[in-house]
C-alpha cells in the first residue's frame, strides 16, 4: 500500500471499521519566505503516521493553525486511524462475494453465523 492510498475523511464513515489509535501530524513554515502549510501537506504528514500503524483510513480529521516558539506558520492535524472493512465478505462455503449483513449465502443457500 502507498502512503497516497490511505484515505482522509473529514467526519465518520459508513463502512464497518476497527480504530487504530489517534494520529496528529504538524507541519511548519520553515522561514518567512518559505510557503505556508497547506493542508495537503499536513494530510501526508497524517498518511505517513497511519501507515506506520497499518492503516488504510483516517477518519474525523480536525486542523489547527497557530504559531510557535520556532516557527511563524504551524498547520496541526489530528486524527483517528482505522482499517476500514468492506461491507462485502465472502461465503465460507462457496466463496461467492456476499454482503456482510447476510443471513444466508444467495449463491449457495448456506447459512451464515453472524459474528
Amino acid at each position: 500500500m502507498k502512503v497516497t492510498d490511505i484515505a482522509i475523511h473529514s467526519g465518520s464513515i459508513d463502512t464497518p471499521y476497527r480504530s487504530l489509535g489517534e494520529v496528529t501530524a504538524k507541519v511548519a513554515k520553515g522561514s518567512l519566505l518559505s510557503k505556508s502549510p497547506t493542508i495537503e501537506d499536513a494530510n501526508f504528514k497524517l498518511q505517513e503516521v497511519a501507515l506506520r500503524l497499518g492503516a488504510n483510513a483516517v477518519i474525523n480529521v480536525t486542523y489547527d493553525r497557530g504559531m510557535s516558539m520556532m516557527s511563524y506558520e504551524v498547520l496541526k492535524a489530528k486524527g483517528l486511524a482505522v482499517i476500514a472493512e468492506s461491507d462485502e465478505i465472502q461465503c465460507p462455503v462457496c466463496a461467492e462475494t456476499i454482503k456482510r449483513q447476510a443471513k444466508k449465502c444467495r449463491y449457495c443457500g448456506a447459512d451464515l453465523v453472524v459474528a
